[in-house]
């Protein structure tokens, strides 16, 4: 349901207006992602030049979560061999992020608020689930600072820290 003027194409920044929580939120795109979108916009923006919707569907509406999931499934069994679905790239975002931050010398709290945001999580406590999916991180964290997440992380009220 990404609406055209949610899609900043100069600086790279994506207004997220609905999605699984009622907040909205923020993506700073990966320069690969940015001129991905930059060309696909460029190509449909012949086509549809008024269009409402940044994925705009022959319906005049966006893509439905049926299709997306329809779609992504026939695309990716053609060139993979193991089950996945769409919503798996958001985990995967999620402990991407987290594994590059072992041996940064990380301010872990703030990376998280700020991974936490990204992915418009009302709590740093949902935040908190792909910490525990990154293999060995709270070994790697204790042995790099002696202490455990909930002493790196304080608990913090989300509304506050905004």
């Amino acid at each position: 349901m990404l609406r055209v003027d949610d899609v900043d194409l100069k600086q790279g920044v994506l207004s997220i207006q609905q999605s699984k929580g009622e907040s909205q939120h923020y993506i700073v795109l990966h320069e690969t992602m940015l001129d991905l979108l930059k060309k696909y916009d460029a190509a449909i923006r012949l086509m549809y030049p008024k269009r409402k919707y940044f994925f705009y569907s022959i319906y005049g509406s966006h893509y439905s979560r049926v299709w997306v999931t329809r779609n992504f499934r026939e695309l990716w069994s053609v060139c993979n061999t193991s089950h996945a679905t769409a919503y798996e790239l958001r985990h995967h975002y999620a402990t991407e992020n987290i594994n590059q931050w072992i041996g940064y010398g990380f301010d872990f709290d703030s990376k998280l608020l700020y991974l936490s945001k990204s992915m418009g999580h009302s709590t740093l406590e949902s935040t908190r689930y792909y910490y525990s999916l990154v293999p060995a991180l709270a070994d790697i964290m204790e042995d790099l600072t002696g202490q455990g997440f909930d002493d790196i992380v304080p608990e913090v009220d989300y509304d506050e820290s905004q």
